[in-house]
This record gives C-alpha cells, structure tokens and sequence, in this order.
C-alpha cells in the first residue's frame, strides 16, 4: 500500500482551502517527505470546490468585516476559547494576507463590510485554490467521504465510490448543512460523531422568518430600519440596530437574519422599534408635528405603507392629528412603533440558512490547536464547530481563522 498522505482536509469550502493552504506551507517548512506528492490532499464531495465562496455577497463576497471581537459570535460553548480562538489571527493580519500573500485588495464599505477590489466572489475562489495547488496541495473534487476508520498510523479515509486514502492527521471543514444544494449536507457532523464527538443540535442560522400576518404579506418588498430585540425570559438577549425587509412569506434583510437564531435555537421573541428610535424621539417628533395628521407624520420616517398599517393596527384613524390623540392613544402608538412584536410563526429552514448553527462543542477541541480531545490526530473547524457569526463577513472571518489553525496545527504535530 502506498505511503500515508501527511494531512488529509475533507471539504473544499472556505475553511477546507484555508486549512489546506496553511498545512502544505507548515509541512514545506519541514523539507521534503520520502513521498513528496502525498503531503497534504484536500477532499471535495462537490465537483467544485468554494461553492459558498463563488456564490457569496452577491456575487461580490463579503470577505471580512472591518472590525470584529467575541460579541458578533455565538455559540453554546466557552466565552473565553472563543476570544481566544479570535486571537489566533488578528484581523490586520488577515488584511495582510488577502492583500499581499493572495493578490486580493481589500476595500472597506460604510455598513462594516470589506469586498475585494475586484468585486468578484468568483475570482477570490479561483485564487484561494490556485495558492492551495502552488503549495502543492492534491485537490481531488467529487471525492465524497462516505466512512472514516482509525488506523495505526492515523486515518482511513473511504469515498462513496470506493476509494480510499490513508493519512496520519485528518482535519474535518465539512461546513454544517445549510443550503444542501452547495454541497452542505451535514455529513461532517455524522462523520465526527462517529470519531467519538458529540453534537450541539444543528439549526438554520442567518435565516429569515416566516409569518402568517396577511397584513405584512401585502407589504412584501417594503424595507425599513428597525432596532431589533430578542426577548428570553422577559430580559432583552441582545439588541442591534439594522435593516428590516418585508417579504411575501414573513420578514428578512440584515435585522432579521442577524436575530433570526435567537428564535430558531431558543424561541426567543422578536421585537422591533421601527424607524430604529427610542421612545423618546417618537415622542418629540409627534410634538413637533402637532398640526398634521397621523399618517403623513409617521410617513416622515417610515414608508407610507408601513405606516399606514402600524396606524391602523393601534386602531387609530390615520387622518387624524398628532395634537388631537388622547393620553392613552399616544401612549398605545409610541408603544407600537417602539416595542413592537413581530408575528412569526416560523423560519425558512436550511435549504436557504446561510449559515448552520450548533456543531461540535468547542470544549471538545483543544483551543490551542483545534485537535480532537476525544480522537487525537483530528482536527475540527470551520462551520462544523459550534460557533456562528452575524451577518457581514463574520462566518468567512471564522473559516479563514479556524482553518489557518487547524491547517498549520496538524501540520506541526
């Protein structure tokens, strides 16, 4: 039988190239092995890899955000590993190297996102891969993992065709198992599962939300900024300010995926401000526009429509004046438009999640590493752990630094 592969990567996504990349250049450092063309192989199930990655931002692919700490993450593990993990390549760093080491320059929009110059998702994957092979990486797509073993020497690593590779480390980037079409099945976690892990129950993450409401269906396409709040147990969880879209079947855009886990992983309800102020800017506002009816003072900061409806849904009537509402009735609208519970029944599920999350625990790697504790020579990362991101580039920022990790971990070990 011929000689072991080094490091084996399964999953061609964002943190499976990261993680190739960063063994092959580990192993180099190293000097050359008896088998020289077996270093390190990278294993996509899909016929390409970077599916996600050529399909991202719009095509533009939102590659970093232009800051980030432990806040823009959530998982059900450590706080601590988390910041810890986030220390590992500071995000100058990793601006650096998308510039410099990847050909890619960076460009910074005003809502926290960074895009490539080239504003091509397409182009940031053909280059991501190219680096991979250059570093002599054996990339072998519609290679899909059908079974794992132990061996003496490390792994056995079985396709669903019947081949099969033999490796001393294994790094799992499966990615979880939202939009399936991509390739995201969630085969990894069963494949983890089986190597003795455990599993944080997966859910559609950065999903949007359904509703029954015909009232906010006949709004479909109506976009407004909205402070959102998720409501566990009568306390606020979390509380951000973005956009909020109208859809025909409930509600998306950036406010609603960013909150749409709190509901998905723990029911939470979703509350909105609409216009994104505080009571207190509403108040001064119907003050100030004592003379005019209702409808035309609430269209001066939400769209007519919207406004419309949230009039109607106090039971006012929307000719008339702001002067003219009672204790009670203003006291009921600036409770609406501030504290406002959107009606939603459901989500949309993985075939549109853009992330998954849940995973595997992070108390179950070891955080200096990524390798396994329950199977040494394994190394986890990427969207199979149990850690996600909101909306802005915040899922590639947590592929490229587990994968570098894991990459250069089971390299050096």
């Amino acid at each position: 039988m011929s000689e072991p592969a080094k490091v084996v990567v399964v999953g061609g996504g964002a943190a499976g190239l990261m993680a190739a990349l960063w063994a092959a250049r580990g192993l180099s450092r190293q000097g050359p092995g008896s088998n020289p063309q077996a270093q390190a192989v990278l294993l996509e199930g899909g016929s390409r890899c970077g599916v996600k990655i050529a399909a991202s931002g719009g095509g533009r692919c939102n590659i970093l955000p232009t800051d980030a700490d432990h806040t823009d993450f959530h998982t059900a593990g450590s706080l601590n590993v988390l910041k810890r993990l986030l220390r590992t390549w500071r995000l100058q760093d990793l601006n650096s190297f998308f510039e410099h080491d990847l050909g890619l320059p960076l460009k910074e929009c005003d809502d926290g996102k960074q895009f490539p110059e080239c504003e091509s998702a397409s182009q940031v994957r053909d280059q991501i891969q190219d680096s991979v092979e250059k570093e002599g990486v054996e990339v072998r797509q519609g290679w899909k993992v059908s079974l794992i073993e132990k061996t003496e020497s490390g792994f056995r690593v079985h396709s669903e065709d019947g081949n099969q590779i033999d490796c001393i480390k294994l790094i799992l980037a499966c990615g979880g198992q939202s939009v399936p079409a991509s390739g995201s099945d969630g085969s990894g976690y069963r494949l983890a599962k089986k190597l003795g892990h455990s599993l944080v129950a997966p859910y559609p993450a950065l999903v949007p939300l359904t509703s029954k409401d015909k009232d906010f269906a006949d709004l479909s396409g109506v976009a407004v900024e909205v402070t959102w709040r998720a409501i566990l147990n009568k306390r606020v969880q979390e509380e951000r300010t973005r956009d909020l879209l109208i859809t025909h079947h409930g509600f998306s855009g950036p406010a609603i995926l960013d909150a749409s886990h709190w509901f998905t992983r723990d029911n939470a309800t979703i509350q909105v401000s609409w216009g994104g102020g505080p009571a207190e800017e509403w108040e001064a506002h119907l003050n100030a526009k004592s003379r005019r009816e209702l409808h035309k003072a609430l269209s001066d900061i939400l769209p007519k429509r919207l406004a419309n409806l949230l009039i109607e849904k106090v039971g006012l009537r929307a000719e008339m004046r702001c002067g003219n509402l009672s204790r009670g009735q203003r006291i009921r609208l600036v409770n609406t438009l501030c504290h406002f519970q959107l009606p939603i029944n459901g989500h949309a599920g993985f075939g549109v999640a853009e992330v998954t999350g849940g995973g595997i625990p992070l108390g179950e790697v070891n955080p200096s590493t990524l390798e396994s504790r329950a199977s040494p020579g394994l190394f986890l990362c990427g969207e199979m752990l149990d850690c996600t991101g909101r909306m802005g580039g915040f899922n590639f920022l947590w592929a490229w630094i587990t994968g570098r990790l894991a990459g250069e971990s089971a390299a050096k070990s």
